[in-house]
């Protein structure tokens, strides 16, 4: 009797019916919809894995998704204006894409220039310098400007000294406070002298 109730079963699983066919589609929509979100993981994974993550106390990313740009460190002149104002002029820039050359006349003079691109999210963040028509603005040919608009300042939670800042102090307190209470005057006034 289970013999015959397997070999029914196994009998009508072999002969097509509507229902059947039915959840066949279904599965097989199931499936390409399945291989289409591995497809579109894959990318993801891809772009992020193509993405360069800097470390140091103090690195610039993208306002609007926060991928890494540039450091601190690369920062070489805070006194240059851009189309929504103050603009950094940085040695070096990651995670963007450089468009198309174009001359135009900026304050300082003819300049060959393309505009830079956040690799992520698409967001113009500033330019590039291709070439500098006046031999006093040489100096920039292959550096980035980045717009202080479209820039995330992303600090490390350490000290000086590599100790974290205590929960619910800002860093620079903490460093002040931290250094008068170990400074020499600071014993000196406690041991009576």
């Amino acid at each position: 009797s289970l013999a015959a109730a397997l070999t029914a079963a196994s009998s009508s699983s072999n002969q097509p019916s509507d229902a059947s066919s039915s959840a066949n589609a279904a599965s097989s929509s199931s499936a390409a919809n399945d291989a289409a979100l591995r497809a579109r993981a894959r990318s993801a994974l891809q772009t992020n894995d193509a993405m360069v993550y800097l470390d140091g106390p103090a690195v610039y990313a993208c306002a609007a998704c926060r991928t890494h740009l540039t450091s601190h460190d690369d920062i070489i002149s805070k006194s240059f204006h851009g189309r929504h104002g103050r603009a950094y002029l940085f040695d070096q820039c990651v995670n963007v894409d450089v468009g198309r050359p174009e001359d135009r006349l900026l304050i300082t003079g003819m300049h060959s220039v393309c505009d830079i691109k956040c690799k992520r999210c698409g967001t113009m963040v500033g330019w590039t310098y291709k070439r500098a028509y006046e031999s006093s603005q040489k100096y920039k040919e292959g550096k980035f400007i980045v717009e202080k608009i479209n820039l995330h300042l992303e600090e490390a939670l350490t000290g000086y000294d590599g100790i974290g800042v205590p929960a619910g102090e800002r860093g620079d307190r903490w460093r002040k406070r931290s250094m008068s209470w170990g400074s020499a005057a600071s014993a000196d006034n406690h041991m009576g002298g």
